[in-house]
């Protein structure tokens, strides 16, 4: 009998029947899984145990493997539309509004931010670090959303998914001053806090997006140690998790 796979849902997208969306943990395999439920390459990892992971995972939506999208991460601010799943180079946002592709962020602190349109059937999936942050890459995500596709902020919801919390994620001095004030919390001693989730959240708010159509997740990947996978935490045994947002046909 296979491990149960633990999925984290958004409650506010949940209510639409054309949209599907799920976030993965480290939870999902066997104890001698030296890397969890891990969704990512080139870690260390069997890549044999990888793929059935990632097979596993997107059966959960209700697709297959080769359904999915991904993209080659750089922290950057490259958005692409794309009609076709496969894996795109050097992108940190995809949109599409062809349904069953699986539109996926891959993390282990960077915050996922999955936008959904149910007016014009569009998903949108951002990956964004702290750099990511710093260049505003959902806020442009979003408004291109707007801009080039026609939607209205109020009509555009948006889940910001479990990722390092401003409870733990320590950043430099240098990292800090990239961002405004009031998203550094700064304490007695030690160095300052970063809130990557309000940040992208703000940029969402910016565009015109209502408080009400985001949901952010409480959840921690760095304090949650046996929910969540975390690079800051455990460094070169941390697996990835995976994010996805999918289009269902509509009848």
């Amino acid at each position: 009998m296979s491990t149960p796979i633990p999925l984290i849902r958004s409650t506010l997208l949940a209510q639409f029947p054309y949209a599907r969306l799920a976030q993965s943990t480290r939870q999902g395999e066997g104890a001698d899984a030296p890397f969890g439920f891990n969704l990512g390459y080139g870690l260390g990892d069997d890549d044999t145990r990888v793929t059935g992971n990632i097979a596993r995972f997107a059966a959960r939506l209700d697709l297959d493997p080769e359904d999915l999208a991904f993209m080659k991460q750089v922290h950057g601010d490259t958005i692409r539309e794309i009609t076709q799943a496969g894996v795109y180079d050097d992108t940190d946002a995809l949109i599409t509004r062809q349904p069953g592709v699986g539109l996926t962020v891959r993390t282990a602190d960077c915050v996922p931010v999955m936008l959904y349109a149910p007016g014009e059937n569009l998903v949108a999936a951002v990956h964004a670090g702290w750099r990511g942050t710093a260049e505003h890459i959902t806020q442009k995500t979003a408004m291109r959303v707007i801009e080039e596709f026609g939607v209205e902020p109020e009509a555009l919801y948006a889940y910001v998914g479990a990722s390092a919390g401003s409870c733990c994620y320590e950043v430099g001095e240098d990292v800090a001053a990239l961002f405004p004030e009031g998203w550094v919390l700064r304490r007695d001693e030690g160095n300052p806090h970063l809130d990557l989730k309000g940040l992208n959240t703000h940029q969402l708010e910016q565009c015109g997006v209502p408080a009400a159509n985001i949901e952010v997740s409480e959840h921690c990947s760095i304090h949650e140690e046996t929910l969540l996978h975390s690079w800051r935490r455990d460094a070169q045994r941390s697996g990835r998790m995976l994010t996805t947002i999918v289009l269902q046909e509509e009848i």
